[in-house]
């Protein structure tokens, strides 16, 4: 079942967060996952306090008929301007779903109960960012309907880029 998140919640999408980081670090950018962990904690400390506040913030939790336990979230900006059309449009920040639950479709339902609540706030755009590397996750937003729009395009400045270029 698919519910909006409580600040109950919290807890578990943080620590969801976390552990899910580490698959969506690009490739080429040698982050210390251990920093990128403390960045997640930092970014979503005061998350009880934005899920009972912020209206322009979606939260999802997806819970395991019977048991309640909860599998997956999925998080919304509901305010995004698209650069170069001026269009609102809803921004996914942050999507994850427990290791062992992965290929049941909770990724699947999360996107769908969102479209449907985005598009009935009048929103016609579901945006997101995928790492390149993971062709996993870019595989399945093309199954579920996603294209791709945009190419972020990144120039390392702490060394020469792809070799002897300047």
């Amino acid at each position: 079942m698919i519910r909006l998140a409580r600040p109950a919640d919290a807890a578990f999408i943080r620590e969801l967060a976390c552990l899910s980081i580490l698959s969506s670090l690009p490739a080429n950018r040698q982050a210390d996952p251990e920093i990128a962990r403390q960045f997640v904690l930092r970014s979503y400390a005061d998350l009880e306090q934005t899920l009972s506040s912020d209206r322009n913030l979606l939260v999802l939790v997806e819970e395991e008929p019977g048991t309640r336990e909860l599998t997956g979230y999925l998080m919304i900006e509901l305010d995004q301007i698209e650069p170069s059309t001026g269009e609102k449009q809803a921004f996914m920040v942050d999507i994850a779903v427990l290791t062992d639950r992965r290929g049941r479709f909770a990724t699947a339902r999360l996107v769908k109960k969102a479209s449907a609540l985005c598009r009935a706030r009048g929103l016609k755009y579901l945006v997101g960012m995928v790492s390149a590397s993971n062709t996993v996750a870019r595989g399945l937003a093309r199954c579920l309907g996603f294209e791709e729009e945009r190419v972020q395009i990144v120039r390392r400045l702490d060394g020469p880029p792809g070799g002897s270029r300047t």
